[in-house]
């Protein structure tokens, strides 16, 4: 016997219900396989699938530009920290800065002979920013003169920048989470409706000829695996 070969993807199930709503509402009375209350649940059931996967889909658009405004910000904000950093490490090795204000900045008095601070992560990136402009005020409310090329001022908007686009990101990112959590179980009532309504089409036309049972199965997208020998049927 032949085996049964559910869609795999949303728009698949949803184009297969609504062939069979489309169906049902087109054919003669005597040749509906589906009750009037069968029927109407699948109407609410397709509008409800529907809106749940438009708004998934919405929500999936929204995150990836996110994520795309996230990764140029970040690289923004990681430049420029690195850069400041850089500055203040030379600023220190000519002199210009005493090495004694380095912790200020969450350095030890000899960080200018050592290699940069990691900068590969967003946590990374935010908390050196941080101790960067904590440092940069407190060595200028001291008496220093302030670093340019990059300002720490820049440095700031860069980071509120990106700290912004980090916050923004993880609440699209848990917007999709909920909304994917949710699927499962109307992907699980639409293979169950699905299986429902192919079988009652079987059932139906079963002792038909098979040009009639080959024409109702296309026309309710029915989709079967066939083995060599098999009959014309949807299910073992």
């Amino acid at each position: 016997m032949s085996e049964k070969k559910l869609p795999e993807t949303d728009d698949e199930r949803l184009d297969i219900l609504r062939t069979a709503l489309e169906q049902e509402e087109t054919i003669r009375t005597s040749d509906k396989v589906l009750s009037i209350i069968e029927l109407q649940d699948l109407r609410v059931f397709i509008a409800n699938y529907e809106r749940a996967n438009t708004i998934l889909n919405h929500a999936t658009m929204d995150r990836t530009k996110a994520k795309n405004l996230y990764d140029e910000l970040f690289k923004n904000a990681q430049l420029y920290v690195s850069h400041f950093i850089q500055v203040l490490f030379l600023s220190a090795i000519r002199n210009e800065i005493r090495t004694e204000y380095l912790p200020l900045y969450g350095f030890q008095e000899n960080s200018p002979s050592l290699p940069l601070p990691n900068l590969s992560t967003e946590e990374a990136v935010l908390s050196w920013a941080e101790k960067l402009m904590q440092g940069e005020t407190e060595r200028t409310y001291r008496g220093g003169i302030p670093l340019y090329n990059p300002a720490i001022a820049k440095v700031k908007v860069h980071y509120e920048l990106f700290k912004e686009a980090a916050y923004s990101l993880s609440i699209y990112e848990k917007n999709i989470e909920r909304l994917q959590n949710n699927m499962p179980e109307i992907r699980k009532k639409a293979d169950e409706l699905i299986v429902n309504i192919w079988t009652k089409v079987e059932e139906r036309y079963s002792r038909t000829s098979p040009e009639e049972q080959s024409l109702r199965f296309k026309a309710y997208k029915i989709q079967s695996i066939y083995r060599k020998g098999d009959q014309l049927s949807v299910f073992d």
